[in-house]
């Protein structure tokens, strides 16, 4: 068996600002390692933000850019695992790439996001890989937000026989109740990514950390079949799970870092076959299919953007 002191950065970031979001990253890094922690997650998409417009795009970057070069910097300084995902432009495409950076500054490994979720499938490509990147402490899997949520990406999880599971998420989730969204849907869905690594942490008995953003989220949206989001909010509650589904720690909406002690204990290890709801791992309303539609609309819109191939084929 094997302890760590792991880290979740629930961080508050700029959109755009890549320069600021390290620098706030940075300390919070800081901060972190000066209490122990071995390795810190970052959410997804912390350098770049979560605007969902052409913009973003200005703010992507090759595989060996700001974020890496930052993580591998942070890592060798610190002496910590440093993981974070930013916006990758490679082969005239957009990417959403998960880096973890070791002790030594290496990058041990990358996984992209597979699975653009609605509004993303406008500025990115999925990419399909291995689901884990092997490191000095273990096989690390890594489920970038809702990928985490599909059966397709906790059945590589099930084939790979991780040691730990990193979630980082980009996830938003609105404030008030309106005509088609009530109270008790707000607190479900500000549930759901504490939902989602109970349910890796209970099938595969590794420890999770599952790192969420906060801040308010607002940002014009390509696409209106479900609404123009207003005053929606980056839900927090980052949480890090022992291999026994014991909380190490928990947070509210706020920016802050939590700490937690976890074991690794091979001997708890399960592989439990995930559950299939289409491409869920958990039940949900029928009319939740019609986000594939949105999703088909922005890859094709996507593919045939010639922006969009214009400005990652500048940054490559």
């Amino acid at each position: 068996m094997k302890q760590l002191t792991l880290a979740a950065a629930q961080i508050t970031c700029q959109d755009g600002n890549i320069s600021e979001n390290l620098a706030r990253a940075t300390a919070m890094a800081k901060q972190a390692q000066e209490q122990g922690v071995q390795l810190i997650l970052f959410p997804e998409f912390m350098p770049q933000g979560y605007r969902l417009t052409p913009d973003l795009w200005d703010a992507g970057e090759p595989f060996d850019g700001p974020t890496t070069r930052w993580l591998s910097e942070t890592a060798r300084t610190l002496g910590i695992y440093v993981g974070t995902s930013f916006l990758e432009a490679s082969g005239g495409h957009f990417f959403n790439t998960f880096a973890l950076a070791d002790t030594s500054g290496k990058i041990a490994g990358a996984v992209c996001k597979r699975n653009p979720s609605m509004w993303e499938a406008y500025f990115f490509k999925g990419k399909h890989g291995a689901q884990y990147i092997d490191t000095d402490l273990g096989r690390i899997g890594v489920g970038i937000c809702f990928d985490s949520h599909t059966y397709e990406v906790a059945s590589a999880i099930f084939e790979s026989n991780i040691d730990l599971m990193l979630m980082p998420h980009s996830y938003c989730t609105p404030t008030q109740p309106t005509r088609m969204t009530s109270q008790e849907d707000i607190d479900r869905l500000n549930n759901l990514p504490v939902r989602v690594a109970g349910m890796y942490n209970e099938w595969f008995g590794v420890p999770v950390v599952m790192c969420n953003k906060s801040g308010a989220w607002d940002s014009p949206v390509p696409n209106t079949i479900l609404g123009v989001p207003k005053d929606f909010r980056f839900s927090g509650h980052s949480i890090i799970l022992d291999f026994d589904q014991t909380v190490r720690g928990k947070l509210g909406d706020e920016e802050a870092v939590l700490i937690g002690t976890v074991t690794l204990n091979p001997e708890s290890k399960r592989r439990t076959t995930p559950a299939k709801y289409s491409r869920y791992i958990y039940p949900g309303q029928p009319g939740r299919e019609i986000i594939r539609l949105m999703e088909w609309q922005g890859s094709l819109r996507y593919t045939f953007n010639g922006l969009r191939r214009a400005r990652a084929a500048r940054l490559a």
